[in-house]
C-alpha cells in the first residue's frame, strides 16, 4: 500500500482539472474568433458598382446619366438566345447611335461573376454580341455608351434592367427612376 506523503512531487499543471476548466473557454474563444474572421474576410460584401460617390461619411446617388437617358427618350429590349449564346439589343431613342455599347451583367451576390459584353452595331438601334457561356438565374443589367467598364461614371447616359433566366430570356432596359 502506498501512502502519499507531504513530500511527494506535485503533478504537472496540464494534469490538473482546474487548469483545463480555466483554459478551455479561452481556447474555444480563440478558435471561434479565428473561424469567424476567416469567414468574414472570405465572404466580404462586394463594392457597390453604380453612380454613388462618397462625401465625408455619407453616400450620394448621382442621377445625371438617368436624366440624360430620359431626355433622349431611350428604351431598349435585350434578348438572350441561350442555345446560340447570342445577345441582341433593340434600342430606341432620339440620338445618334454609337457603333459600340457596353452591356454589364452584375450578379446580385458575387462580384467575381460580373460580365461585360461589348455590343456591336448591326443597324440603326440594333446591336449584337456573343456570350462566352449561357447564363442562369438572376442578373442586373446596365447599358451605356462608354466601352471601358472602369469609366462607367463618365458615360453620357445609361439604361438599367433586371433579368431572371429562370423566367425568360428577354428584359426591358429603361432609365432608372
Amino acid at each position: 500500500m502506498t501512502e502519499h506523503s507531504p513530500k511527494s512531487s506535485p503533478r504537472p499543471w496540464y494534469r490538473e482539472p482546474w487548469a483545463w476548466m480555466v483554459l478551455a473557454p479561452l481556447i474555444l474563444v480563440v478558435i471561434a474568433s479565428t473561424v469567424f474572421v476567416s469567414i468574414a474576410v472570405r465572404f466580404a460584401d462586394d463594392t457597390v458598382s453604380d453612380t454613388y460617390y462618397k462625401d465625408s461619411r455619407m453616400y450620394h446617388f448621382s442621377e445625371e446619366q438617368d436624366r440624360r437617358a430620359e431626355e433622349l427618350g431611350l428604351a431598349g429590349l435585350v434578348k438572350f438566345a441561350s442555345g446560340d449564346k447570342l445577345v441582341t439589343l433593340e434600342l430606341n431613342g432620339d440620338l445618334e447611335y454609337p457603333q459600340q455599347l457596353l452591356l454589364t451583367l452584375s450578379h446580385p451576390v458575387e462580384a467575381d461573376m460580373d460580365r461585360h459584353i461589348l455590343l456591336e452595331a448591326t443597324g440603326p438601334g440594333r446591336y449584337r454580341a456573343s456570350l462566352p457561356k449561357a447564363l442562369k438565374h438572376r442578373w442586373y443589367l446596365r447599358l451605356m455608351p462608354e466601352t471601358d467598364p472602369g469609366r462607367h461614371f463618365e458615360a453620357e447616359w445609361r439604361l438599367k434592367g433586371e433579368i431572371n433566366f429562370d423566367l425568360g430570356d428577354a428584359a426591358p432596359l429603361n432609365p432608372a427612376r
